[in-house]
């Protein structure tokens, strides 16, 4: 016999216990199994419901800024500065035709840039 078991009762009660431990953590095992499943059928059925109403597109970013607005407001911070203000703090662009050339032109250059980077996914 062993050293490290007396007896063969002792043996006996020592594998009975782990054969009783490993019947536990197989059930626990195979309960998990189910939770991937379960957790792919929720976000279908997420998915399904956004699918269902796009509103929520607009909708939620709406809300939040509406919220973070009124959380603000309640701090006492004050508000963005109107566009016209931001606007001044940027660099004035030429007025008439030329100011239209340069910002339509940027714009253009911008779209040319982006259409470079996607061009490759669209055959």
């Amino acid at each position: 016999m062993s050293d490290e078991y007396e007896s063969f009762d002792e043996k006996r009660r020592h594998l009975v216990a782990d054969i009783a431990r490993q019947r536990g953590e197989l059930g626990e095992a195979y309960r998990n199994l189910e939770k991937p499943i379960h957790y792919a059928e929720y976000g279908l059925r997420g998915f399904g419901f956004v699918r269902q109403n796009p509103w929520i597109f607009v909708a939620a970013p709406a809300a939040l800024k509406i919220a973070t607005a009124l959380i603000g407001l309640s701090r006492g911070k004050p508000a963005k500065p109107a566009p016209r203000q931001r606007q001044s703090l940027k660099h004035e662009e030429p007025a008439g035709v030329t100011g239209h050339l340069v910002r339509w032109g940027g714009r253009g250059w911008k779209l040319f840039k982006l259409y470079r980077r996607v061009r490759r996914y669209f055959p």
